[in-house]
């Protein structure tokens, strides 16, 4: 097994530390789950003993522990619950622990993006938004959004994968940028509209283009591309899926029939679709919004990309409207 190199107790944003890497580790007021980073396993004469790199916002540890047989379903990026020994020790920086317990089901109570390690996401900043927004969830909200991705390699495509190929966020993490912010201004204009549902709104920003987590995939030539379910169903149908599968399934804490169809009308409803397709206009002010607040998200990312420091036309984009930007010489207020 490869050397620990997480201590106990550490903050999971820090890079260093001067801890004594054998002191006896506290393991009061740890997070009760954590995502696994890094799974490392050794055969010996009698047992199987694992290692394994674990991570919240609160604390990144290494722990190990052994088994008499080979536990097939732990994995790199699954959710765990550590069971600690009574007199916990710490050895080489790492934790001997009785055993770790697969989360195999969701908790509505955790905060999935408390468990985004730095490798997924760098911009911590967005992962701080996208907690808040969560934290603010009512309960069947966050419970169905934890059913959808408690899976730990589709929550990982959706925070690392692009928007898109060739237009905006199109690049790592870009897909998560553009569902956080249309999540963001979602919430904001809701504000305003008497009747709107703010937790509703939030939701349909963040699971909009959550599809494209399996619409994209990287090629070995380190571009992405489409994969085969990309090409013949695309994002929209596979989000209605997630939903409909974490629906269905989950029974306990789930949704309101009303607020169930109010989310997926939001998510399927189209102004400009023609009749025969049988695609409903929408009919809710969250649904509106959608719609317009995706678009300008869109149009304001590429332009950023496309505009130049100084005033006139910036470069040229297929996927932009109007093809260039244009802006013009700043005015500067002059005293009187």
């Amino acid at each position: 097994m490869n050397n620990a190199t997480n201590i106990l107790a550490f903050p999971a944003d820090s890079e260093t530390s001067h801890a004594n890497p054998n002191a006896a580790p506290c393991t009061e007021g740890m997070p009760p789950i954590f995502r696994v980073t890094a799974l490392d396993y050794q055969q010996e004469a009698r047992c199987v003993r694992y290692q394994a790199h674990l991570f919240h916002d609160k604390v990144s540890l290494t722990v190990e522990w052994a088994r008499g047989q080979p536990d097939t379903r732990l994995h790199p990026f699954c959710l765990v619950s550590p069971r600690w020994n009574i007199r916990p020790i710490s050895h080489g920086g790492a934790i001997q622990i009785s055993r770790l317990v697969l989360m195999e089901h969701p908790e509505p109570e955790e905060n999935l993006f408390r468990m985004v390690p730095h490798g997924w996401v760098k911009n911590r900043e967005l992962v701080k938004q996208a907690a808040e927004l969560i934290d603010n969830l009512p309960r069947p909200y966050r419970f169905l959004f934890n059913a959808i991705f408690w899976s730990g390699d589709r929550f990982h495509r959706y925070c690392t994968g692009p928007s898109s190929m060739n237009a905006h966020h199109n690049y790592d993490c870009g897909n998560l940028m553009h569902s956080i912010e249309l999540a963001l201004w979602m919430r904001e204009s809701m504000r305003k509209a008497k009747t709107a549902q703010h937790a509703l709104a939030v939701m349909v920003g963040l699971l909009h283009d959550a599809g494209k987590a399996d619409e994209y995939q990287l090629a070995p030539s380190g571009d992405w591309k489409l994969t085969d379910r990309g090409k013949l169903l695309g994002h929209g149908v596979t989000i209605i899926e997630w939903i409909a599968a974490a629906h269905s399934r989950y029974k306990l804490h789930n949704l309101p029939k009303e607020h169930y169809m109010a989310l997926l009308h939001c998510l399927t409803s189209h102004a400009h679709a023609p009749e025969w397709l049988g695609i409903r206009k929408p009919r809710m002010v969250e649904a509106i919004l959608l719609s317009g607040l995706d678009q300008v998200s869109g149009q304001l990312e590429l332009m950023a990309r496309c505009s130049t420091e100084k005033p006139g036309w910036g470069r040229y984009h297929e996927k932009l409207r109007g093809g260039q930007p244009y802006q013009p010489e700043r005015l500067v207020k002059t005293q009187a």
